[in-house]
């Protein structure tokens, strides 16, 4: 049973050591919905809309610089509640669901807000979850337009290329819609931008023409 020199250990499989990191996080989650203050050593109590959530710092900070820093001796009193009021209940709790188990429920109706959510914590694994929910997103001729200024401002690579992909799928189409003198320039600048057929530009440089005429 023993290695030839000692200080060889025993290496797990990838599924044992997958399955057995899983359980521990379900028991960490199981702890943090029950929400009992007695037996859950909670260190940290968020409020928001009168509600409130008891929670581990520890799985905050060691995910979230700007959230060790918030909650830092510098910033908060022990004991003292720290009100959230940029986020609802159900947001804040899909969040808070993220930090202990690396999963939580993406909507339509959350999507904003949870990308806003993972971007002002800093939380970069929850940001490339919500980029490629949004990349999987039906985009339509109506919001392509819009789908690139969000991808824009939050550094959604993902997006931005499922934006361009659905683009080049449909060019002709894009190109005499109506909203396209409506698009914002740099929107069309990134189109632009692209290497394409001389076939394409000269449809894409059809509609620029009809927007900046």
């Amino acid at each position: 049973m023993s290695s030839s020199d000692g200080n060889t250990g025993y290496n797990r499989e990838g599924t044992d050591l997958l399955r057995t990191f899983r359980t521990m996080q379900n028991e960490r989650y199981k702890i943090f919905q029950q929400q009992d203050i007695d037996k859950g050593r909670f260190d940290v109590t968020f409020e928001i809309e009168g509600k409130k959530l008891y929670v581990h710092s520890i799985f905050l900070t060691s995910l979230s610089e700007p959230m060790d820093s918030w909650l830092s001796d510098r910033w908060t009193t022990k004991d003292e509640v720290v009100k959230i009021e940029a986020y609802s209940y159900d947001e804040f709790y899909e969040f808070l669901t993220f930090v202990y188990t690396s999963e939580c429920k993406l909507t339509d109706k959350n999507i904003v807000k949870m990308t806003d959510v993972a971007e002002f914590y800093d939380v970069q694994c929850l940001k490339e979850l919500c980029d490629e929910f949004l990349a999987k997103k039906e985009m339509t001729v109506e919001t392509i337009d819009e789908l690139f200024d969000f991808a824009r401002k939050y550094s959604l690579p993902k997006l931005r290329n499922s934006v361009r992909s659905f683009f080049w799928n449909h060019y002709e189409i894009m190109c005499k819609f109506d909203a396209f003198i409506y698009f914002e320039k740099p929107f069309v600048a990134y189109l632009l931008a692209v290497d394409i057929s001389l076939y394409k530009k000269e449809i894409l440089f059809e509609g620029v023409n009809i927007q900046m005429g």
